[in-house]
């Protein structure tokens, strides 16, 4: 299968000169998580949501004085609109990215991401059981966090999404791009719980990974924490990544 059978064919763009709110207002509306970035009609970089979450980390307050050109990625890793999807898979996981643009010739025609590969494994039937996939070692912040403190969580640890913790007991999940559509209304700090998803919807070890990923693409969200009596668990896209490698 061709990557191009399953991209997502339209194009999100700021150039180098667009300011934070232009780039967090882009952001909020797509999907993806990511942004083209485009020069002269060709493109020169991307942004993500975990892009704009490092520079809060780093910035607080002051991110709103940055334009675009100040933390784009230049290394732009690109493929092929004849590309298959397993090659392209392993692009993702080779760069560890979560998207990449797709090329025919020198022309930027779509791009594809983690989302448009649950899209595409909800299509299909596979064995196997959510504890086989599964990340083990979750990293949490309490209730009582505020955005800025969980984005220097993510930005150490390099992940999008926190469940929110009350003592043992799971009560909601913040991601990146909760913490970017915060900034819409706010640089202050801002409570995770009341930016985040509360009372997530959570699956088992022995559930199916199958389960896992409907659910993942009926709610449009990119993880769902594993629970028994407490949290021992969580499946993101990035793991479904790695099991659907040789599947698809």
């Amino acid at each position: 299968m061709k990557v191009s059978d399953v991209m997502t064919p339209v194009i999100v763009s700021v150039t180098p000169e667009s300011d934070m709110r232009e780039l967090i207002e882009v952001l909020s509306r797509d999907k993806s998580g990511r942004v083209i970035v485009l020069k002269d009609g060709k493109p020169e970089g991307i942004v993500t949501t975990r892009t704009v979450v490092n520079a809060y980390a780093q910035y607080g307050r002051k991110i709103m004085e940055l334009r675009v050109k100040d933390l784009m990625s230049e290394k732009l890793i690109k493929v092929n609109v004849d590309d298959n999807v397993q090659d392209v898979l392993r692009v993702l996981i080779a760069h560890d990215i979560g998207g990449v643009p797709v090329m025919d010739g020198d022309v930027i025609v779509g791009i594809f991401t983690e989302r448009d590969l649950v899209r595409l494994m909800a299509k299909k039937t596979y064995s196997g059981l959510v504890d086989s996939i599964m990340s083990p070692n979750v990293f949490t912040v309490d209730k009582e966090t505020d955005s800025l403190e969980a984005s220097k969580l993510m930005s150490l640890h390099k992940v999008r999404r926190l469940p929110i913790m009350d003592g043992d007991k799971l009560v909601g999940i913040v991601t990146a791009a909760d913490i970017v559509k915060s900034l819409l209304r706010s640089v202050e700090p801002q409570n995770v719980l009341e930016i985040g998803s509360k009372d997530p919807i959570t699956v088992k070890r022995l559930d199916t990974i199958m389960k896992a990923v409907r659910i993942m693409e009926e709610r449009r969200i990119g993880t769902i924490p594993v629970v028994e009596e407490k949290l021992v668990g969580i499946v993101t896209e990035r793991d479904l990544l790695y099991s659907a490698i040789n599947s698809l």
